[in-house]
């Protein structure tokens, strides 16, 4: 076994091999608490080093990831319904309508097949793996957060022991198969876990301690299935149009709301949503509209493709004008509007891949342009980042 204390270079050496593979309301009732027994609850925590190893090996080759929970390859979405603009905290729109607004205070997250609602001052954090032990892996969030990227992060392959430690971890929720292999982890004393029920192959699970088990209720009660677009206005699967270009050119001036959207091709693709409005949105449509006419950047030395992509939804009242962001692949590269193609920058990737959209695959100098900037801020850093190298 191997204990917290091990050095540097055995945990990095296992990394490498391993890549190698929120009071009461009507409108929310738990839908099913589950208390896990001892040897089998699973817990948060926050996983900075993993993303490092996987933008280190991202850059330099193409990222082979040892998946922490395996993805429902058969979940399919709701029926299709209606596509509507989001709506704000403030329109007053039926509670399960397409584009519903969340409970004030709150928010909408999406993944593959479902949504649900948290507390609008909830960050973003990695949860604890199987590898939680490894030298810099267990490392409190500043406060209650919801997950990244739950099924494709690295996972170094070393044996940690059961237990968290209690005093590192936080709230937070995830979203899971149903066939997930075993985190590698039990829950301490004080703490347990709040599961809703299956939709589609998928299960919202809240780690919390009893002082904070109405929040949880309220979160397993707000699951829902994401249905044909889903509240921040994504829609659940997607495809890049014409190899990569929107049907129309895009109106990227000051829109009233963007709908950032990360996709994972398949039959429930989307893995990740966001809603901007006023200042914040616009902030994203100039970054946009600042990046210069081209493409790439490529990395000409493989020919690798990969099927992750970004869309920008820009709202102009109840039409979206499309931007598609390439960012993943060794060639094809770039920002396309429905008019002559842009070349990739930073600030347009970063503007785009914001938590909890994030970067985990890339290839040479799309790759170092589009993942996050070195943590600098210890716990009170909101997202987990790296140097590249190649």
């Amino acid at each position: 076994m191997t204990e917290p204390t091990a050095p540097n270079d055995r945990a990095e050496r296992a990394f490498r091999d391993g890549l190698r593979q929120h009071a009461d309301e009507v409108d929310f009732e738990p839908l099913e608490l589950v208390t896990p027994t001892r040897s089998g609850g699973r817990i948060p925590r926050w996983l900075p080093v993993a993303a490092v190893v996987a933008l280190v090996a991202a850059v330099a080759i193409p990222l082979a990831i040892t998946q922490f929970g395996g993805g429902s390859s058969s979940a399919v979405p709701a029926p299709a319904q209606a596509e509507r603009a989001p709506a704000d905290s403030g329109s007053g729109s039926a509670p399960h309508a397409p584009g519903d607004a969340p409970r004030p205070g709150w928010r909408w997250e999406s993944y593959r097949v479902l949504s649900y609602q948290v507390p609008q001052y909830w960050g973003y954090a990695w949860s604890p793996a199987s590898d939680w032990c490894a030298a810099g892996r267990m490392k409190a969030a500043p406060g209650p957060f919801v997950d990244l990227a739950p099924e494709l992060r690295p996972v170094a392959m070393i044996l940690c022991p059961r237990e968290l430690p209690a005093g590192q971890l936080q709230m937070f929720v995830t979203v899971r198969s149903v066939t997930a292999a075993d985190r590698g982890w039990d829950l301490p004393a004080g703490w347990t876990m709040a599961t809703s029920k299956e939709l589609a192959g998928y299960v919202v699970q809240v780690v919390h301690t009893n002082e904070f088990a109405q929040v949880a209720g309220q979160i397993i009660g707000s699951v829902r299935p994401i249905g044909a677009v889903d509240p921040n206005g994504c829609p659940a699967v997607d495809v890049i149009e014409d190899g990569g270009m929107p049907s129309k050119v895009a109106e990227l001036d000051a829109p009233d709301r963007v709908s950032l959207c990360q996709y994972r091709p398949g039959e429930a693709g989307l893995v990740a949503s966001k809603l901007l409005t006023g200042a914040e949105g616009r902030s994203v449509a100039a970054a946009l509209a600042a990046a210069p006419t081209g493409s790439g950047p490529d990395d000409t030395s493989c020919e690798a493709s990969a099927p992750d992509f970004a869309r920008a939804r820009l709202w102009h009242g109840e039409t979206a004008s499309e931007v598609y962001v390439r960012y993943a692949g060794c060639r094809g590269n770039g920002i396309f509007d429905g008019g002559p193609s842009r070349k990739l920058t930073a600030e347009a990737c970063r503007a785009v891949l914001q938590p909890p959209l994030v970067f985990t695959t890339g290839h040479g100098p799309a790759g170092e342009l589009c993942m996050a900037p070195p943590v600098t801020g210890g716990e009170d850093a909101p997202t987990p980042g790296a140097s590249p190298t190649r």
